[in-house]
């Protein structure tokens, strides 16, 4: 993948220092400092929210939450801005009642948004003239909808248990506005509270540190939890999670929770966690959340973890037997640093969560390993790809591949790629090797310390950083203006990585240029390789058949496979890369793999590009559509909306598929797919040929029971 033309001749990965800049007609320069959120429909600059505190009743015989949220708000603009609070409200989440310090409020909603719900204006006049630095209290009282965004309800029948149902929230990005009504902006920090009333047979779990001692059953039967979070954080990082598990301790601050099928195999896994711990603080600071506890949970989890503190929530598909996947694990660790205590200001500045906590990642596997070079062995051939392909798949619209996007309007959902991750570390990885690594770690710490329970801009983040180094020349002439706002590949850093690398980069060549022949020799030399190095195997036979135009042949694919049984693989990674791999390649082999391994699990790292071979591909277009819509509700709406929207589908308001393409036809990243069947109806032939034996056997049913009526 060639750089970008503009960013590749302004800056060189073997000159760091060189500058240039774009014409100011082309950039606004502002964002990096931008402070004002716009991805909320709420006045948090106006009226500020400092505590939350939540009563719900977990309803799993409706699907809905009710209850109230609380607010102790503080007033930040005297006057006419803060005569009323303003939140933020989607998926239909219905008001009953709203009290202004005690006292009852109006209350209305504002014009819905497409996309970024429907505001709900509380008038404060019932707290008298406002000036700054009052404070009230704003209780709403509220129920959920059944679609709520965040939520997913799983029937007993998709839980490991098969007895009881489950529920657990994903509210990253915008999506706690669809379970309380919030002020839903990073920039909004606060401590929380929660009681929970749930069924006597389930355990509830929150992002927050548990008081047992307060927790009752009552007379109905059902048990309230109580939570409480001294730590301010953004209301993204509110989880909960309902259902039938159970715990297993791994050291005095780390507990594993699961399913009780699944608890064991979690906390093997899981061992290391306060090994990482432990790395990450050396290169941090103290640990301040009390508890690093993870939530195993069940498969259609939509992400590989989520950082919410005291509570890592995470896949199942980390679970491969032998601990091989715990990086992600090490990833969600460092979000309690990077991410957590250290905010972005708005999700322009995502990749101040994101980069940085990728930097902090790979520092502490190297050191888990042993080994420095495992710090670049996974950003080159883990990382530096998924950027190329982030960066492919928005060719149409090359504006949110910057590091700084304008997000004017924009889902963040929709902006989500491995761009903030990898061109966020990037940036990281060239300011370490301008001042050296020892010197940048300092740094690290410092950065830390002076935004820890704050937010940060890209501004904030420069001036930090140059101010700590003493307006460095070498930084200072940075050209800052492409860095953040020129979309596209940023330069790519020289690794040194063929110690680790070699082996598998052989190995994969003499497959590809050998076949059967070229890889007979390495059986036992694959067996031994870490994770990584089997990913690197198989992520060089992807990038040589995508670079050169060349396809593996299927014999030798089929021969590769009785050599590693790599379609029987329990690893995902290795499972995801050899699916896609033998797809690409035209291996009908591996579409029986590749449904089931859809089928199984919508963690979107794997659910959606999976998806996207399967329709592209000639094999398997009209089974990919036909297999997602009959396992759509499987899927977390936020997964289920994303792969509507890869395969140009609906989704209607309920949450289910809508017949017909999504408007605008062609959706970003399904490539090369042939529309039929009349103007952007996504149907191969063998499709069309389904519908109409379907057809005719519906009509055939309908006539038979139409007769067996007329006899009655």
């Amino acid at each position: 993948m060639a750089k970008n033309k503009s960013y590749a001749a302004a800056v060189s990965a073997s000159d760091p220092s060189s500058s240039s800049s774009l014409s100011a007609t082309t950039i606004d320069s502002s964002r990096a400092a931008n402070q004002k959120d716009k991805n909320t429909l709420s006045n948090y600059q106006a009226v500020k929210t400092q505590h939350l505190k939540l009563q719900l009743n977990v309803d799993f015989g409706r699907y809905v939450l009710d209850g109230w949220a609380e607010h102790t708000m503080v007033v930040l603009q005297s006057g006419a801005p803060s005569s009323r609070a303003i939140f933020d409200t989607s998926s239909g989440l219905r008001v009953h009642k709203a009290e202004v310090n005690g006292v009852e409020a109006a209350f209305t909603f504002g014009a819905p948004h497409a996309v970024f719900g429907t505001p709900l204006e509380v008038s404060l006049a019932a707290a008298g003239v406002l000036h700054k630095g009052n404070t009230l209290i704003v209780r709403i009282y509220y129920t959920t909808t059944p679609t709520a965004s965040a939520c997913q309800w799983l029937p007993p029948a998709q839980t490991a248990g098969k007895k009881h149902p489950y529920l657990f929230t994903q509210s990253q990005a915008i999506h706690a506005r669809s379970i309380f009504p919030c002020q839903d902006a990073p920039a909004v920090k606060m401590t929380y509270s929660a009681r929970v009333r749930v069924p006597q047979w389930a355990t509830a779990l929150m992002s927050a540190l548990r008081s047992e001692e307060k927790e009752f059953v009552d007379g109905a039967g059902c048990r309230t939890y109580v939570w409480e979070q001294p730590v301010s954080m953004p209301s993204y990082l509110v989880a909960l999670a309902v259902g039938d598990l159970q715990s297993r301790d791994i050291s005095p601050r780390c507990r594993v929770w699961a399913e009780p099928s699944v608890v064991e195999a979690a906390r093997y896994e899981f061992d290391q966690t306060e090994e990482f711990l432990q790395h990450a603080e050396a290169l941090t600071c103290d640990y301040v959340w009390t508890r690093y506890d993870i939530l195993c949970l069940p498969p259609s989890f939509p992400y590989g973890g989520m950082e919410n503190p005291c509570l890592t929530f995470a896949t199942p598909t980390l679970l491969a037997g032998d601990r091989s996947l715990a990086d992600v694990i090490a990833h969600e660790i460092a979000h309690s640093w990077t991410g957590n205590l250290v905010t972005n200001t708005t999700w322009e500045h995502f990749y101040l969560n994101e980069g940085w906590t990728m930097w902090l990642q790979r520092k502490i596997m190297a050191r888990i390993h042993g080994d420095p070079m495992i710090f670049e062995l996974d950003a080159e051939w883990l990382g530096w790809p998924h950027l190329e392909e982030s960066v492919a798949a928005f060719k149409d619209q090359m504006e949110l591949t910057a590091l700084v996007p304008d997000l004017t309007g924009v889902d963040p959902d929709d902006a989500f790629s491995s761009i903030p991750y990898e061109k966020g570390f990037s940036l990281l990885v060239r300011l370490e090797r301008i001042v050296g690594t020892v010197e940048f770690e300092r740094f690290a710490k410092h950065y830390i310390h002076t935004f820890q329970y704050k937010t940060v801009t890209s501004a904030e983040f420069k001036q930090t950083l140059l101010d700590f180094f003493k307006q460095d020349p070498r930084l200072v002439s940075l050209p800052w203006d492409e860095i953040f706002y020129e979309p596209g590949l940023p330069p790519k850093p020289v690794y040194e990585t063929e110690r680790l690398a070699g082996p598998s980069l052989a190995l994969a060549d003499a497959w590809f240029e050998g076949g059967r022949e070229g890889g007979k020799e390495g059986g036992g030399v694959f067996a031994r390789w870490t994770t990584l190095q089997k990913q690197i195997f198989l992520e060089r036979l992807l990038g040589r058949m995508e670079k050169e135009g060349r396809m593996m042949g299927v014999p030798v694919l089929e021969a590769m496979d009785r050599e590693y049984q790599l379609s029987s693989s329990k690893n995902a990674e290795i499972r995801f890369r050899w699916t896609v791999l033998c797809l690409r390649a035209g291996a009908k082999f591996v579409v029986g793999n590749a449904l089931d391994f859809v089928t199984s699990q919508g963690r979107m790292k794997f659910t959606r590009p999976l998806y996207k071979e399967l329709y592209k591909s000639k094999m398997a277009s009209s089974l990919a559509l036909e297999i997602f819509k009959k396992n759509a509700m499987f899927y977390h709406p936020i997964c289920r909306k994303m792969v509507a929207a890869d395969l140009g589908l609906r989704l209607a308001s309920d949450g289910t598929l809508e017949e017909g393409p999504m408007e605008g036809g062609k959706k970003r990243g399904v490539k090369d797919v042939k529309w039929g069947w009349g103007e952007g109806c996504p149907l191969s032939q063998e499709a069309m040929l389904l519908v109409g034996v379907g057809l005719g056997a519906a009509m055939l049913a309908g006539l038979f029971v139409l007769l067996r009526q007329k006899r009655k």
